[in-house]
This record gives structure tokens, sequence and C-alpha cells, in this order.
């Protein structure tokens, strides 16, 4: 059983490639069934289609992408704020193609239909997922992905294929 918790862990996280191996079967069972049931709990607030919640998952995470580099989000958007415009990043068809595998024809009729239930919103530059972090079914959500992923690590843990080491200490950055 996986606990919350307010603190940030002191430790790294390491791949053992021979216990990977030695434990392969179940390894691969751990994620790809952690794999499933993120898809499910994501499925379940959302009420897509497969193919929409991956274009909805890759448009999402390339509106962000410059927001989310490390040590660009000040501490006031790091919660549920909605991000300033000029942080977001629209993504055209063709990327959400390249990023996901989609025939772009397949991808453009999915967005059109999105666009349209309003799940998307259409920019001059590309495409941009609906606001919605505030939510409270969106924070129920993402606060049962970060359990799913904890029970997940935990078990890789104890199949020997992560190994936790302690962090170094956090250097001071000078002026």
């Amino acid at each position: 059983m996986t606990q919350r918790t307010d603190r940030a862990a002191r430790f790294r996280v390491s791949v053992s490639a021979e216990a990977t191996q030695r434990e392969l079967r179940m390894c691969g069972f751990a994620l790809l069934n952690q794999y499933l049931t993120m898809h499910r709990v994501i499925a379940e607030h959302l009420d897509l289609h497969p193919v929409e919640l991956l274009i909805l998952i890759a448009t999402t995470t390339g509106n962000v992408q410059r927001a989310v580099r490390p040590d660009a989000l000040p501490d006031v958007l790091r919660g549920s704020t909605p991000l300033p415009p000029e942080l977001i990043v629209p993504m055209s068809r063709r990327a959400i193609s390249r990023m996901t595998g989609i025939p772009k024809e397949t991808v453009r009729r999915h967005v059109d239909s999105m666009v349209r239930r309003g799940i998307l919103l259409s920019m001059p530059k590309g495409l941009r997922a609906r606001p919605g972090l505030a939510d409270r079914k969106a924070l129920t959500a993402i606060l049962r992905l970060v359990e799913l992923h904890a029970a997940c690590t935990e078990q890789l843990i104890k199949l020997g294929a992560l190994t936790t080491h302690p962090a170094a200490p956090a250097r001071s950055k000078r002026a």
C-alpha cells in the first residue's frame, strides 16, 4: 500500500539491468499493468476513445513542454493555476502524428471531432488542450496516477530492477 506524503525524497533511483533481466517477466508485467491501469484512470476521467486519449496526452504534453523545463516554472504556477498563454506551445496535427505514430489523416479526423466537442482548442499556430487542471476530477485522477506510479516503483524496487541510493547534497547556485 502506497502512503501519501508531503516530503520530498532525498534519494536517487537507478536501474539494475541484471535484476531486470532476471525478473524480466515480472518487471514487464508490472510496467504493462501500470500502463493499462493508468490508461483506464485517464479514460474514466475523460471518456475518450483510445486514439483520442493518445492525441490528448500528446497535445497536453506538447503544450506545456516549454513551461516544465527544470527550474523554468515559478512556484505560483506549479499547482493548478492556469499557465499564461506565452508558456503554452500549440501542437500541430503533424507534430501529434509524429509523436504518437498515428497516421496524419487519422489524427486530423479525431482532432476535428475533439475540437467540435471542446476537448481541444484550435489556435492560429496549432492546438492546445482545454484548460482544466483545476477541475476536482482532474486532481483526483492525477493523484491516482501518482499513487499508481509509486506502487509500480515499489514493486520494481522489491524485484531489484530499481535500486535507491542517497542523493548527493544539493550544490548551492552561484550568483
